[in-house]
């Protein structure tokens, strides 16, 4: 064989040898894009991962929770300082009247609007420094800034707010809020803000899962499962921001979608004339017709089940979905949901969905258990097609 020839046949076989290394890989590792709008259980979903498959959050790094949770009270409780001035309540003396002034001042509820602005400024700043070229370089960039990081309240400001007769009245009326009403979230630290405001206080599984907090780059989480490297890609949710999702679809095995069913009456907050089930309906039809996840399979998950339970007391679907004419019931509800969602994927389209407690351990440890099963055969099925 000529020196030509011999050259040509370690090319070859250098080039089989790479194939099959990444075709290895891939056997051994799958990647799943996490997509939803805000509020719709994405990172809650991440922590029950880390519950059933990760280290369980050992005590060290519950500590690590515990700004977070203050700062999910303070917010219930600015968040109950402007009904009250919307019904009339005033504080019981002067003295704790200013203190609610200084403490809103201090601990503004989140703007989404705000935050978005800050991160596209500082998304472009370092765009124009330095341009990035590769997927891995924008997940670094865009999980690296940092705008929201409130000053920590302090407990005692927030004792004495929350004991307040005038605060307490307006927390037993919260079902009668019309407009902005207080989230599950709020009213379960606020339930137990003596515990949380505690010095022994250690952050228990529960409240770390009810932890509300803004994701608005990207977040990459893995998780080992049975041999398989499982790497989690949660990328921001927000209408103005999904133009980002693009960068991030390249070998993706397959795409999670939540859905927070509560949203059925609900505006987002970017464009409030927009219902926020019909924004989502909306981005999981385009999405899902991308090109790019041609081949891709999907798991829709249609969460907070619960409190869409508790919703459907005393409203309806139609509010979202004008052409519903069903009963008022979960089921017949939850049923129409899930059809508006299959029907707007394109026929070929593999989703499998999922109604779902993102916040109830035993549901999803056997839910969980469920979903890797699937994409364990997603990730088989993808390799021998690759």
């Amino acid at each position: 064989m000529s020196k030509g020839g011999r050259a040509a046949v370690a090319r070859s076989r250098s080039i089989d040898h790479q194939l099959d290394e990444e075709r290895e890989r891939r056997e051994k590792e799958v990647q799943i894009l996490i997509i939803g709008g805000p509020g719709a259980g994405k990172s809650t979903f991440i922590k029950q991962l880390r519950l059933h498959y990760g280290d369980q959050f050992p005590p060290n790094e519950r500590r690590l929770f515990h700004d977070q949770i203050l700062q999910n009270v303070a917010m219930g409780l600015v968040h109950l300082i402007e009904h009250m001035e919307r019904m009339g309540l005033q504080f019981e003396t002067p003295e704790v009247q200013d203190l609610s002034r200084e403490f809103r001042k201090k601990h503004p509820r989140i703007s989404i609007v705000t935050l978005i602005k800050k991160f596209k400024e500082e998304n472009e700043k370092a765009e124009e420094i330095c341009p990035v070229t590769t997927r891995a370089e924008l997940t670094k960039r865009l999980s690296s800034f940092d705008v929201y990081n409130p000053e920590v309240p302090n407990v005692d400001d927030m004792h004495t707010l929350w004991a307040d007769p005038a605060m307490q009245i307006c927390f037993e009326k919260r079902n009668k809020f019309e407009t902005d009403k207080l989230t599950h979230s709020s009213e379960y630290f606020l339930l137990h803000i003596g515990r949380i405001c505690s010095k022994e206080y250690l952050a228990s599984v529960q409240d770390i899962l009810l932890i509300r907090w803004p994701t608005l780059g990207v977040q990459e989480h893995k998780f080992m499962v049975d041999g398989l490297l499982y790497r989690m890609i949660d990328v921001a949710g927000q209408r103005s921001l999904r133009k980002k999702w693009i960068h991030f679809f390249d070998e993706v095995a397959a795409v999670a979608f939540f859905v927070n069913l509560t949203a059925y009456d609900e505006f987002t907050e970017e464009d409030p004339t927009v219902n926020s089930l019909q924004d989502s309906l909306q981005a999981f039809a385009e999405i899902s017709h991308s090109q790019f996840l041609d081949k891709t399979d999907f798991i829709l998950f249609l969460n907070k089940k619960d409190l869409f339970a508790n919703k459907l007391k005393t409203s309806s679907i139609a509010t979202c979905f004008p052409d519903y004419k069903g009963p008022n019931t979960v089921d017949a509800s939850l049923k129409y949901i899930k059809e508006q969602f299959l029907q707007s994927k394109p026929a070929q389209k593999q989703v499998y969905s999922h109604a779902t407690c993102a916040i109830d351990v035993p549901h999803m440890k056997d839910l969980l258990a469920t979903v890797v099963d699937c994409i364990v055969d997603i990730n088989v099925k993808r390799s021998k097609n690759y």
